[in-house]
């Protein structure tokens, strides 16, 4: 039985929307998979809200306005939202205690630090 989890992901302040998804494709994605090795999930998708740079409302988004068709813009704080899919629970609690190890823990922080913001 396939099990997936979603996560959602703030972007740190200070960092446009364009800079958060190329950090996220380009390096932190990479030091995952590297990280993980077998027990990546066998899908990982990302979601990016579609923002403008305009004079928004909200506190984490003041800059970039979210293209919403249902709702307000304060429903869409978070910068994306990732879908990781694993082939059973086991491979997800492996994946799980694997991110857990402390070496890893701590370099995937460290790497969370240059880009998202880790309070949300």
């Amino acid at each position: 039985m396939v099990s997936s989890i979603l996560v959602f992901a703030y972007r740190k302040p200070g960092i446009t929307p364009e800079q958060f998804r190329d950090y996220y494709e380009e390096k932190h994605i990479k030091l995952i998979k590297e990280l993980a090795g077998n027990d990546f999930p066998i899908s990982h998708t990302r979601r990016y809200i579609h923002r403008t740079k305009g004079n928004g409302v909200t506190e984490h988004n003041p800059d970039y306005l979210a293209t919403v068709f249902v709702g307000e813009q304060a429903d869409c704080e978070y910068d994306c939202c990732s879908e990781l899919i694993f082939a059973n629970p086991a491979a997800l609690l492996a994946f799980k205690e694997a991110m857990a190890q402390a070496d890893k823990a701590a370099q995937i922080a460290a790497d969370e630090e240059e880009f998202l913001d880790r309070s949300r």
